[in-house]
């Protein structure tokens, strides 16, 4: 699950921000990507809408890297099974 996590992220990022995919790694900040922090919620909303799960404010204060998205959403699907 979490590739599928990692892989839909990196291609909205790459679309959204108009860079490669292969730019993008699980540890590349989201300050590096320049991504604000709105357009990080707005990721973060896209993925609870796909998944059906629901991120916490608290949790999306923390976000930094593109690890934290993956394995944040990945564990609330897992929580929610």
């Amino acid at each position: 699950m979490k590739s599928d996590i990692e892989q839909t992220l990196k291609a909205s990022i790459a679309k959204q921000k108009m860079i490669s995919v292969e730019d993008i790694t699980l540890d590349s900040s989201l300050d590096d990507l320049g991504i604000s922090s709105l357009d990080s919620i707005s990721l973060v909303f896209d993925f609870e809408d796909k998944y059906g799960v629901e991120v916490p404010n608290e949790e999306l204060k923390k976000v930094r890297t593109i690890r934290d998205i993956v394995e944040g959403v990945d564990a609330l699907i897992q929580a929610k099974k």
